[in-house]
């Protein structure tokens, strides 16, 4: 007998032939393969849904590791971009100490003595921690409207100062509006610092040293009402300046010899 032959239970058995019924003779069936059961089925489905189980383990760790070099690839370009800003922000601060180290004056040097330096503005506000609320605006021509000074903002009576030496060349009122100004000498020689609305106790003639208060804040201005200080610089050739040039820090140089 082969080793596939199964045994096969007859339920209805020939009577004629050689297979009949008092022939005791097995009946066998020489198939490729038994017939299959439900236990059997069960079991085959039972194993195809474990190796889907291990496949689908498979694929999820893998996903995992993926995402795992994904993060930490990430994670090295940011690292990366701090390290470049870093070295970007200390590269910019060095160029910017280079800058101003160079744009130090220097001389020559000579056999009796080096340099001295100091940083000193022309002129100083006229008023206490002055801010401007109207910007100087020069005409392209001095007939045009334009606004030849700068407004600061001020209330009424407060004090006025100097903002350099000189001697109070008008004290009065202008188209209804009181006027004090100022003829300054030494290196500002030839100009004139006008304030709008201002009133002094002090004669023309008299002369005011930088800092020195002079005057006060009171009436009504064409530049903004009552709450500000109009303050104008104009050469003798009645050209007008920007005031605020004027009170710019600078540094100077000077040559000990």
């Amino acid at each position: 007998m082969s080793r596939h032959a199964r045994r096969l239970w007859i339920t209805h058995p020939p009577t004629t032939g050689p297979f009949r019924l008092d022939n005791p003779i097995t009946y066998c069936h020489a198939g490729n393969s038994p017939p299959r059961n439900a236990t059997n089925q069960q079991s085959d489905t039972a194993m195809q849904q474990r190796e889907g189980a291990i496949m689908n383990e498979h694929e999820y760790r893998q996903r995992i590791r993926r995402s795992r070099i994904v993060q930490e690839e990430k994670k090295r370009i940011r690292q990366q971009l701090r390290q470049i800003m870093i070295v970007c922000a200390l590269a910019c601060v060095i160029l910017l100490v280079c800058c101003l180290w160079s744009a130090e004056p220097t001389y020559a040097n000579t056999n009796s003595g080096g340099t001295s330096e100091s940083c000193v503005a022309l002129m100083r506000w006229p008023l206490n921690g002055a801010q401007v609320v109207g910007k100087y605006d020069a005409p392209k021509q001095q007939w045009l409207p334009g606004h030849r000074g700068v407004d600061l903002l001020a209330d009424q009576q407060e004090a006025v100062v100097a903002p350099a030496d000189g001697v109070i060349a008008f004290s009065g009122s202008v188209g209804g509006k009181a006027v004090v100004t100022i003829r300054h000498g030494g290196s500002l020689s030839g100009l004139t610092s006008t304030f709008e609305p201002a009133k002094t106790e002090r004669d023309v003639g008299a002369h005011v040293v930088q800092g020195e208060r002079f005057a006060r804040v009171e009436g009504e201005s064409d530049h903004c009402d009552d709450h500000c200080l109009h303050w104008g610089i104009k050469s003798e050739g009645r050209q007008y300046t920007d005031p605020e040039s004027k009170t710019r820090t600078v540094r100077i140089g000077l040559k000990v010899l």
